[in-house]
C-alpha cells in the first residue's frame, strides 16, 4: 500500500472502498492483512527457489486475472488451460470468449500465482500458436454458465506440497514428470497413452518412496507441453496421472 488511505484491495477481494467509515476500515483492514499473505506468499515462493525468486518475478503484482490472446481455437479448451496454468498457481475460473474464441480469460488465487504464470508461459507454443499471456483489466472473472469454475476443484495442485510445487516451476521444458502412476504399468502403456502428442525420445520408469513415477523426454517443448496439457489427470491403467515440467537435462 502507498498510503494508509488510499487502499490497494487485491487477491480478488475488492476494487473500491466506498460506503460507510466503519465499511472503509474494515476494507482497509483487509487489505493490510491481504498484503502481508501477499508477502508471505512471496517470502515462501524464494524460499523454495533457494532463498530468491526467480528472475522477472517482482512477488508486488496484485491482478489475479489474466488474458491468454492466440488461443489455437480448434485444439483449446478451459480443461487443457487449467492443466497448463495450475502449473503456477491454483485456479478460480476460466472463461474462454465466445465472441473472441482465441481469447481466454484466467483468475488466478492471487498476484503472486499470477506473475508466476505470466513469467513462465509468456511466448510458449500452445498446439502450434505462440500464446500471448498479460494482465487482464477485469480485477476477477464473473460467475455465469460459460465460466468454468476450478476454485473447489481437486485438481489444483497448490492445495499441499506448496514449496514442492513452487520449486517446480519453471517454463515449458522438453522433459515431463509423470507421477501417481500404477506400480504394474508398463513402459509401452505410457508410451501408447503420450506419444500421439509428439516423438518421444526416451523415457525412464522409477519408485520414489514406493511410489511409481516417470520421466517422458519429447524432442521439442511444444510436444511436451500438448501431452501435459492433453493428458494430465487422465486414467491409466487404474491410476489417474499427474503430468508437470522436469527441470531435468537428460534421463
Amino acid at each position: 500500500m502507498k498510503e494508509l488511505g488510499i487502499s490497494r484491495i487485491h487477491h480478488c477481494l475488492q476494487n473500491n472502498v466506498q460506503g460507510p467509515p466503519s465499511k472503509v476500515f474494515q476494507i482497509l483492514g483487509v487489505s493490510i492483512l491481504s498484503n502481508n499473505l501477499e508477502m508471505g506468499r512471496a517470502a515462501t515462493v524464494a524460499a523454495a527457489f533457494g532463498g530468491t525468486l526467480p528472475p522477472g518475478v517482482t512477488g508486488t503484482n496484485e491482478r489475479c486475472t489474466l488474458i491468454v490472446s492466440n488461443l489455437n481455437t480448434d485444439k483449446t479448451n478451459e480443461d487443457k488451460l487449467f492443466n497448463l496454468f495450475s502449473l503456477y498457481g491454483n485456479i478460480v475460473r476460466i472463461k474462454v470468449l465466445h465472441n473472441k474464441p482465441d481469447l481466454a480469460l484466467v483468475e488466478m488465487a492471487d498476484g503472486l500465482q499470477a506473475e508466476l504464470a505470466v513469467n513462465y508461459l509468456k511466448g510458449a507454443t500452445l498446439f502450434g500458436n505462440k500464446l500471448e499471456v498479460n494482465y487482464s483489466k477485469y480485477p476477477t472473472i464473473t460467475p455465469a454458465p460459460d465460466a468454468h469454475d476450478y476454485i473447489n476443484s481437486g485438481l489444483n495442485r497448490f492445495n499441499s506440497n506448496v514449496v514442492k510445487n513452487y520449486r517446480h516451476c519453471c517454463a515449458p521444458t522438453k522433459m515431463i514428470h509423470v507421477s501417481a502412476l500404477a506400480q504394474d504399468v508398463s513402459e509401452e502403456a505410457l508410451l501408447a497413452h503420450l506419444s500421439e502428442h509428439g516423438s518421444v525420445v526416451g523415457t525412464k520408469l522409477f519408485e520414489v518412496n514406493g511410489k511409481r513415477q516417470a520421466l517422458v523426454l519429447f524432442e521439442s517443448e511444444e510436444e511436451a507441453t500438448e501431452a501435459l496439457v492433453s493428458k494430465h489427470a487422465t486414467p491409466l491403467e487404474g491410476g489417474t496421472i499427474r503430468i508437470s515440467f522436469s527441470q531435468m537435462q537428460s534421463l
